[in-house]
């Protein structure tokens, strides 16, 4: 009975600490975000790159359609035809943390330089949700609501 006791204090020690061995902070999630939308650069966008911060069953819902990473990738490809620049920045970021996972909302103002010499001017609100997936922070889940648009 003493070994059994000992053996699960033990396991129970080895798991929490185990468990705490990646902390979530606000300023990692906003930075993994930031990430996100780095890699999102039209000039230097590539699947493989993205598929490393987000989760196998990543999903994004953005113009009103809901995109696995897959079917994001044919929409940013699609997009790259005519959009020649991109330009995001996100800002009133609030932050809800567990020892799992992170949750932020925020505005995105993002800017679309076309082949035809136009700028699309966005302002959105969105949300994403973070998962802690083999030692790091994924992107799970992104949600982009349209508030405004200009084409100048």
């Amino acid at each position: 009975m003493k070994k059994l006791t000992l053996i699960s204090a033990l396991l129970l020690c080895w798991c929490n600490t185990f468990s705490q061995s990646f902390a979530i902070t606000e300023d990692a999630a906003i930075a993994k975000l930031h990430e996100f939308f780095l890699l999102l650069d039209i000039n230097h966008y590539e699947k493989e790159n993205i598929s490393r911060i987000v989760t196998n069953d990543f999903h994004i819902f953005e113009v009103g359609n809901e995109f696995d990473l897959d079917s994001f990738d044919l929409f940013i490809n699609e997009a790259s035809e005519t959009i020649i620049e991109t330009e995001w920045t996100l800002s009133d970021f609030e932050v809800s943390l567990d020892d799992n996972s992170a949750h932020i909302t925020y505005y995105n103002t993002g800017i679309f330089k076309t082949n035809n010499n136009e700028s699309i001017y966005s302002d959105w609100m969105e949300s994403v949700y973070m998962v802690v997936e083999n030692g790091e922070l994924k992107l799970k889940f992104l949600q982009s609501d349209l508030i405004n648009r200009e084409i100048k």
